[in-house]
This record gives C-alpha cells, structure tokens and sequence, in this order.
C-alpha cells in the first residue's frame, strides 16, 4: 500500500457472520473497525445446545463496540439452523438490503487492502454478468507462469470462500438445495466443463455429498450456479485473507496439519493491474485444484517434496 491509499474511503457494506467462536471473530472484527465500513450487518446463529448460549451471547456483544459513524443492523437467530442454512440465510437477508457488498465469516481474516481490493473490483465488473465471486484467499501464489495482472479468472475453484465480495445478481440464483444438481449431473454437457477426470470425480462425489446433505455446506451450491452460468470468480495473484480457524472447534477446517493452513495474508498495492483478457486460467485452476480442493492426497505429498527440493511443479 501506499501513500495515496490513505485516502480510500470504504463506501461498501460489509456482512460479518459469526456463531460461538469469539477469539477469531473479535480479530476478524477489529479489521472491519478499522476499515469503518458505512453499514454493517451482523448475522449470528442461535446455540445448539443451551451450555453454547453463553458464548453465542458473548458474541453477539461485539456489536456494541462499534464506534464509528455506522449503520449497523443484526440478524440474531434464537434457534440453531446449523452452517448450512444459517450462513445462506444470512447472505440471503444481506442481498435483500444491499446490491452488492462483502462478507466476512468470523475464522477469516483480512488484511487491510482487501476492503479497496473488493470495492474496486465491484465497481469494475458490476454490469458484467460474465463474473461470480470476487475471492480474497488465494492459497497457491508460488505460480511460476508471470501474469499480467493482479487478479486472474478461475472457473474451477470449488467452497472455501475465505473473505469474498459478490452482487445481488449473483446471489438470485442461489439455491441451498441444489435443485439443479440432479439435471446437471446427467446433461451431456457436464463432461465437457471438466479439465480432467480426476476434477469430473472429485467434484462429482462433493456436489453429491452436499445435495444429499451428507456434507454440511452453504458454499458449494454457489459453485452449482457458476457452472450452470458459464461464470469466473476473481482470485488476487496476492492472498488477502488468511483463515484462523483451523483446529477442533472448526467445522470444515479441523486439522491443523491441512495444507490449507498457512499464514500468507498480505497487503496488495494500488492502482490494480487489471488482466488485458477475462479468460479462465486453466493450468493454473487445475493446479489450484489438485493441490487444495481435490481428494488427491498423493498429488500434494509429490508437491510438498518437489518444494522441498526446490523443483515446483504444476
């Protein structure tokens, strides 16, 4: 960042979401304080159990330490609707409010350029239905391939929206059940979107597991209308948000042991270098793929050593 970015003022809406994890959250928090957004709203889950009231309650206080000019609306539920209705319900009611703003969940944490880095890449692409998902975590940044911007188009990323920004536009087609799902996983056309088999597998088996509510997820059914829509997220070459939450109170994010579980967040500069083309980047995205989303064990254990040896493959 530089010198001019003292100037930015935040104009956009941020949603904060959180449930009984209040260390993470009150960090995640105190980055939103800092970049004093115009109107927040703040969604929490009601306890599962009546032993979990008490945190869910302590969480719920952090509203009252809002202390700048702030429009602040909560959504408390008093009963549990579990991760996957709870956090798409609450993105729901925030689109119902707001055209398009940013959504932080209470284990990620941004740095402080990533507020400027959504609300500029909103404005750019607000009217271009071609985009989906502006992503602020970017796991892979070691890309050898130079690029000629700081973000880039992916198509094949899937869940772990760790600190993202979208549109109201994009969020009318979501569907927490997968309605879509059992049509699209028979159409002829599924086959030809893959880069592989092994992501036609991988992918398959997920959606599955989420449809049949087998795998507690609001994430991947935004993944559904992407697919369905020809649509690119936005993924910044510098990663933006790092995830806190990984240990046992995590729900998706349980070991610490995950390849996924590294500190890397850092602050990006402005003006952004804006990609000359709005094409997906599939080396990269099935690069992406193998390393973090797919269930190729053995393919990131051959990576690890490869980067030990200073030999990094794709």
């Amino acid at each position: 960042m530089t010198a001019a970015d003292n100037d930015f003022r935040l104009d956009t809406a941020v949603l904060l979401i959180g449930f009984n994890r209040v260390g993470p959250l009150r960090q995640v928090f105190e980055s939103v304080r800092q970049a004093r957004p115009p109107r927040l709203y703040f969604a929490a889950d009601g306890p599962r159990r009546e032993e979990e009231r008490a945190r869910c309650e302590e969480v719920r206080a952090l509203v009252a330490q809002v202390d700048w000019p702030c429009e602040v609306r909560t959504r408390f539920n008093e009963k549990n609707l579990g991760l996957r209705k709870g956090v798409s319900s609450a993105i729901a009611w925030f689109f119902e409010h707001e055209a398009e703003g940013i959504v932080l969940e209470d284990d990620t944490l941004p740095v402080p350029s990533f507020f400027r880095y959504a609300q500029d890449l909103l404005a750019r692409y607000r009217e271009d239905e071609r985009i989906w998902v502006i992503m602020g975590n970017n796991l892979m940044e070691e890309w050898p391939v130079p690029t000629d911007g700081d973000y880039w188009f992916s198509a094949h990323g899937y869940g772990a929206p760790w600190g993202w920004a979208s549109w109201r536009r994009v969020w009318k087609h979501y569907d927490v059940d997968m309605g879509q799902w059992p049509a699209l996983r028979e159409s002829p056309l599924l086959p030809g979107f893959f880069l592989d088999k092994h992501e036609e597998h991988d992918v398959r088996i997920m959606f599955e597991r989420v449809h049949a509510g087998i795998m507690n997820s609001w994430s991947y059914q935004l993944d559904i209308t992407r697919i369905a829509n020809h649509g690119l997220n936005i993924l910044p070459a510098t990663n933006l948000i790092d995830n806190i939450g990984f240990g046992d109170d995590g729900t998706h994010t349980t070991s610490l042991a995950d390849p996924r579980n590294k500190r890397t967040a850092r602050d990006i500069g402005f003006p952004l270098r804006h990609p000359r083309f709005i094409m997906p980047d599939a080396a990269r995205d099935l690069s992406y793929f193998k390393r973090y989303i797919g269930t190729t064990a053995t393919y990131r254990l051959k990576q690890r050593v490869k980067r030990m040896l200073g030999r990094d493959g794709h």
